[in-house]
């Protein structure tokens, strides 16, 4: 039986026609999502461990209510196992993940809407005259995010002041800043630009700050 050696008793390898790219090994995400698509159970357990904390948290300052973050965390995980084979791998696993999580928050929401305790963000913004000079009618403020949670009472401001954003503020706000996502990421989960995510970012951002300088005046 010939085994392809040369003269020179070598093995003689096939090497790849030129230009030919040799083929890629699946990721370990791609792996992942082939088992969750065979329904193995333990793959299932595995997402459910690897973004369990993110989800709940996502979903909890999403809906401002702990009863209805566990619902959201609950319809999520049930969503990934029954709809996985609908997965086109055109996101990232994690981002199909947040998106499910965000409906299904929203979901909540509308049935809560009596609940309701957003601010218009445009009420929080500061003002300028007619030069473009801020109106400064509070003073400046700018503590350290570790320093306000370490902090019993700024620490309450800082959550009751993203309460108040409005969902689409609160929603970019709490990936970003408390989940850890990306720019990238967030846009992604939501549908939006990059530019679009900066902005609204940014808008949050000021919210919240005006407003935690307000209730600092108020509790003088």
């Amino acid at each position: 039986m010939d085994l392809g050696f040369g003269e020179t008793g070598s093995l003689l390898i096939e090497q790849p026609e030129a230009g030919m790219r040799p083929p890629r090994m699946p990721s370990a995400e791609g792996r992942l999502v082939a088992r969750l698509r065979q329904a193995d159970h333990a793959a299932f357990e595995e997402v459910v461990e690897q973004y369990e904390a993110k989800v709940y948290g996502l979903a909890r300052g999403l809906t401002r209510n702990d009863e209805d973050a566990q619902d959201a965390v609950q319809e999520t995980f049930l969503s990934v196992f029954k709809n996985v084979k609908s997965f086109k791998g055109d996101s990232s696993l994690s981002t199909w993940i947040y998106r499910i999580t965000v409906n299904a928050a929203l979901m909540k929401m509308r049935r809560r809407r009596h609940d309701d305790r957003t601010v218009p963000i445009d009420e929080a913004m500061p003002t300028f005259d007619e030069d473009g000079h801020r109106v400064a009618t509070l003073p400046d403020w700018h503590p350290r995010a570790d320093e306000m949670l370490l902090n019993k009472e700024m620490g309450g401001h800082l959550r009751r002041a993203i309460a108040e954003l409005e969902v689409d503020y609160r929603s970019v706000l709490i990936m970003r800043d408390q989940e850890g996502l990306s720019n990238e990421e967030v846009a992604a989960t939501l549908g939006l630009t990059v530019a679009a995510v900066k902005s609204r970012l940014h808008r949050a951002r000021i919210f919240v700050r005006e407003r935690i300088k307000l209730y600092m005046l108020q509790g003088r």
